[in-house]
């Protein structure tokens, strides 16, 4: 048997590794996703990427998405300081928000309200008489009904725990131009109706 022939042997095929270049193969990052989240300050905010013509509706959302954080916080605060449960401070401000407009509720007017069953509301309305926030009194319309009266006190007490913030919103939108406040409302009202359809 003939030996090759070591000069003329097709030499073994060398696979050799060019440079790499890493930018091109590493995954592309969503820069301004991430930008949207710095500026927001919220890691839980609106995810999707961004481009220069949704920049602004981006951070326009999250913005909306800080103010239900801060007033989340605030009613928190509240509550601590008046010493009472969410539903309690809700109750309170409706039956405020009714004696203010000269009218007298019935419990089945705050279960309509705060969406509760007749029971929950009984409860409620116990556990808020029995604290002495409010009275149940003959209805002056209905005397077979019940209505519901928040006491003077409480009045004052709730009013002045939130008139300041009250106040302090008002004043922001009435800093608003007539066309502004137009935007705004039109604005809020589409959001309320694309979480209503989800």
């Amino acid at each position: 048997m003939s030996q090759t022939d070591s000069s003329t042997a097709t030499p073994s095929k060398v696979v050799t590794v060019e440079s790499t270049d890493h930018h091109a193969l590493a995954p592309v990052q969503d820069h301004e996703a991430a930008e949207a989240t710095a500026l927001s300050g919220d890691p839980g905010g609106y995810w999707y990427g961004r481009n220069e013509e949704s920049f602004s509706s981006i951070d326009l959302l999250n913005l909306l998405r800080q103010y239900r954080e801060a007033e989340k916080q605030m009613r928190a605060r509240t509550r601590e300081s008046m010493r009472m449960g969410e539903t309690d401070l809700v109750a309170l401000r409706f039956l405020v928000k009714e004696r203010s407009a000269g009218r007298v509720p019935r419990q089945r007017d705050l279960a309509a309200a705060l969406q509760l069953t007749p029971a929950s509301t009984s409860v409620l309305v116990d556990r808020l008489s029995k604290d002495g926030y409010i009275r149940r009194i003959p209805h002056p319309a209905d005397r077979r009904s019940v209505g519901l009266r928040v006491l003077g006190e409480t009045d004052r007490e709730v009013k002045a725990t939130l008139s300041g913030m009250h106040a302090r919103m008002i004043a922001e939108t009435e800093a608003l131009s007539e066309e502004e406040r137009s935007g705004a409302a039109r604005f809020l009202r589409g959001l309320i109706r694309s979480v209503s359809e989800h």
